[in-house]
């Protein structure tokens, strides 16, 4: 047996499917790996299309405003019927305070800050002022119409009826 030549054995190379990520891409006298140059175009076309989603979805919210304004209201009142009995049947009016010294001579803005919302019930004449930071219904009043000390104005900036 120790007369059997020994062969020019090479083994099969080995299947490498990914084989072209090993490649070089030349370009103007620089090499580039072509890993690098596929993460980079994966990492950018990510980033194109979170993009294009958040300003799509940007653009619908804007498209219809008043869907916005009953989604939060219906959020508003959801929060403050959880400790609060609230008029049934009836959508109150939405107002956010957006600045508070022009409110400064008012009882029933005596508290409030800027950012607070207002909810008005013109039917059960009820307004309800909430501070969403803290969660807190800070003042609740009956409307009267003929004592405007304890009204609140019609105009306390940003006032949308649903």
């Amino acid at each position: 047996m120790r007369d059997v030549k020994k062969l020019n054995y090479q083994p099969i190379p080995k299947f490498k499917p990914m084989r072209w990520l090993d490649r070089r891409l030349v370009f103007r006298g620089y090499s580039y790996p072509v890993k690098n140059l596929l993460l980079i175009g994966i990492v950018f076309l990510f980033l194109v299309s979170v993009s294009a989603y958040f300003l799509i979805s940007h653009q619908t919210n804007q498209a219809d405003p008043n869907e916005a304004i009953q989604k939060e209201t219906n959020e508003l009142t959801g929060r403050i019927g959880r400790f609060m009995e609230l008029p049934a049947g009836e959508q109150p009016t939405l107002a956010t305070v957006t600045d508070q010294d022009k409110l400064k001579g008012q009882d029933f803005f005596a508290h409030a800050q800027n950012g607070d919302k207002l909810l008005v019930y013109s039917n059960a004449k009820k307004a309800i002022l909430f501070r969403p930071s803290t969660g807190k219904v800070i003042e609740v009043s009956n409307l009267i119409s003929g004592d405007s000390q304890s009204q609140p104005p019609a105009d306390t900036n940003q006032n949308t009826e649903n």
